[in-house]
């Protein structure tokens, strides 16, 4: 066999959170000490996805560029994404780690937290392990992630956001949330009260914390640098008919070019406040007025 010996992890690593970077920071170490590449095994789509896809839930902390752009600041020399399949979720434990693992990743190492399990069923924990690499020379590191201040986990990360608390999620991210995607078209309100907007258009199994209007910081793919900006989530609260639907606004400060079309990533730094019903276009005007004043009041 000519592959490269490495050192191998597995798991979804939805948020990259700061458990997960623990982990990852095993993964590169023991890298160095068995001289191997260090690599990250994950799936696409999310494994509860595709066993359910008519089940909408989880909705996940990342977009799969999101992911892709936040394991590549971990140290990882590469990240597998295996597509998940029924096939897959039908493999045995054992025949995960000698075919997947050992066969085609040619795993020196595996490291994985303590609560970590594979194969069918999730039928397959530590435990099992060092039964089932058996004969090989693979070597298993567990991570106890128990040792930590906090439990951190990706549940408990959407939980932080869909309640509001911002803060605590970014805490546990070690980052502050990413929402990413195009720029579409939208009803052009903002531009007639000075206020333009980008219409953020996100794929649907997004989670989006709780409705409200954030602080954020705003890159753009047109090489603009990094600017401040209030974003809205939730439904429009100045029509006069019943809006259905949940929007993704945001204001750019000292910004007015076009870039429809054109992708764009907010990072949420601060929750400034609830929704608010008004009963015209003046009255938004003047919230909206004050929520920017409070944004670049805020120094980080």
């Amino acid at each position: 066999m000519n592959i490269e010996r490495t050192v191998v992890t597995v798991g979804s690593f939805d948020g990259v959170h700061s458990g997960h970077r623990v982990l990852l920071q095993r993964v590169v170490e023991a890298s160095e000490r068995y001289g191997c590449k260090s690599l990250l095994l994950t799936f696409s789509p999310h494994p509860r996805q595709a066993l359910d896809p008519t089940n909408k839930s989880p909705l996940l902390l990342n977009t799969q560029s999101e992911r892709a752009n936040l394991l590549k600041q971990t140290g990882i020399d590469e990240v597998v994404i295996v597509p998940f399949d029924k096939a897959l979720s039908q493999m045995s434990a054992s025949d995960f780690i000698n075919e997947i693992i050992i066969g085609k990743l040619n795993a020196k190492c595996l490291v994985v937290g303590q609560d970590h399990h594979f194969g069918k069923g999730r039928s397959g924990n530590v435990q099992h392990l060092p039964e089932i690499a058996g004969s090989s020379d693979l070597q298993i590191e567990v991570v106890d992630l128990k040792s930590l201040d906090r439990k951190i986990s990706s549940s408990a990360i959407r939980k932080a956001l869909l309640c509001g608390d911002l803060a605590l999620a970014n805490e546990m991210l070690s980052y502050e949330y990413i929402i990413s995607g195009k720029v579409i078209a939208g009803n052009r309100l903002g531009r007639t009260i000075n206020f333009p907007t980008a219409n953020i258009e996100v794929p649907e199994y997004k989670l989006l914390p709780k409705d409200g209007v954030y602080r954020v910081k705003v890159k753009m793919e047109n090489g603009c640098s990094e600017r401040i900006g209030m974003m809205h989530i939730g439904k429009r609260t100045v029509l006069k008919q019943k809006d259905a639907n949940v929007h993704i606004e945001v204001n750019i400060f000292d910004f007015d070019q076009q870039i429809y079309g054109q992708e764009i990533a907010l990072s949420l730094t601060h929750r400034i406040r609830d929704p608010i019903h008004f009963d015209n276009v003046e009255q938004l005007a003047a919230q909206l007025q004050c929520d920017k004043q409070k944004i670049m009041s805020i120094q980080t």
